[in-house]
């Protein structure tokens, strides 16, 4: 870096760094390390000379242009001592933007030999931060071709893109930055609404080994509501577990708008009460016998099935402290049916195109076998 022999670059005592003004409270670390950075390339803009199109300009027109650039530096650091001196509690939104601020002003004054290099770097820098904007601007620089003979002829549209590029960076790294507490209340919701639903879903199997560790005999045949119950709260499930999935898959995708919603009990209740509603239609669709086989429950086999273990050979009494055993095992668990009843109501409440597909498929089988020969 080399400094300009017609013009006396600020000096250190007005370009005052940023870590010797005295703050009321500690700053965050991230953000004075990030303030300490602006403070160093603002250094190095202000020592190192121009060496783009105004190099060629009349002496006395570049002097002047760059007294104007010195004190427009001297602007900008006073602003960096500020932004270190202010109190920013529960301001930490309003600190940055004022931070990124004065590093969008930084483009005014960078040097034409360092544009594109800064310009390749923030490209990278917006590549990492997932900037929705990125294959635009990337398109962009790459039509930027570099002439010989007029090395500075493209500054002024390198200048613009660069601006353009950070941006875009910074409105992403702000959208992160506030939807932070968005999505952590919507998280929450949906898991507390997701236990609630399990509760529910385990709530009769609970209600039964309660039972039988009291060894009081429980009268399963008046479950009848049971299996339409079963249904009802695994589509219930499925659909929180599916929506909690999605959003932690898709928090980037997701506008301000759209964090906003997913945090809104009426949107949690919509997704949860299409899930439940999917499911009990997929249990009245298995009920009908529309479709058989392996793969769908039969309702005449649902219920609870018991297992002894280890099980008395043939011969052998079933009582095991006869048999000389001093561990055993007294096992109940869903049938097979009810089992497979689980799955396709928690299938037609995770995936929201599942009942769909399946009316539409009716649909399309029902106007087949009407449509006379």
């Amino acid at each position: 870096m080399t400094t300009p022999s017609n013009a006396t670059p600020a000096s250190p005592k007005a370009m005052t760094s940023s870590s010797d003004a005295a703050a009321t409270r500690p700053l965050d670390p991230v953000f004075s390390n990030f303030l300490s950075v602006l403070d160093v390339r603002l250094r190095r803009i202000a020592h190192t000379q121009d060496q783009g199109t105004g190099a060629a300009m009349d002496p006395a027109l570049a002097q002047k242009a760059d007294a104007a650039k010195q004190a427009a530096l001297k602007d900008l650091s006073a602003a960096l001592a500020e932004l270190r001196r202010t109190d920013w509690t529960n301001r930490e939104n309003e600190s940055w933007n004022q931070a990124y601020r004065i590093e969008r002003l930084f483009v005014l004054y960078e040097p034409s030999q360092y544009l594109r290099e800064e310009l390749t770097r923030r490209l990278a820098q917006a590549f990492e931060e997932n900037v929705g904007a990125w294959k635009r601007l990337n398109l962009a620089a790459q039509a930027l071709a570099v002439d010989p003979s007029h090395p500075g002829a493209n500054d002024a549209i390198i200048r613009s893109l660069l601006l353009e590029t950070l941006e875009e960076t910074h409105s992403t790294k702000q959208r992160k930055f506030f939807s932070r507490p968005i999505r952590r209340e919507a998280t929450t919701k949906i898991v507390w609404f997701g236990l609630a639903a399990f509760t529910l879903f385990i709530l009769p199997y609970l209600v039964l080994y309660y039972n039988l560790l009291r060894h009081e005999p429980i009268n399963i045949s008046s479950w009848s509501w049971l299996p339409l119950y079963c249904a009802a709260t695994t589509g219930l499930f499925g659909a929180l577990f599916s929506r909690l999935l999605y959003l932690q898959s898709n928090w980037n995708a997701l506008t301000i708008g759209g964090l906003k919603d997913a945090r809104d009990y009426a949107s949690i209740l919509l997704r949860a009460s299409v899930g439940m509603i999917g499911a009990v239609i997929v249990f009245f669709f298995l009920k009908s016998g529309i479709v058989s086989g392996g793969l769908f429950p039969d309702f005449t086999q649902i219920g609870i099935e018991g297992f002894k273990f280890p099980p008395p050979a043939p011969g052998e009494t079933a009582d095991y402290a006869a048999r000389d055993i001093p561990v055993s095992f007294r096992l109940y668990y869903p049938s097979k049916s009810w089992a497979l009843l689980v799955v396709w109501s928690f299938l037609a409440g995770f995936s929201e195109r599942l009942v769909p597909s399946i009316l539409r498929e009716t649909e399309f089988t029902f106007d087949k076998s009407a449509t006379p020969k």
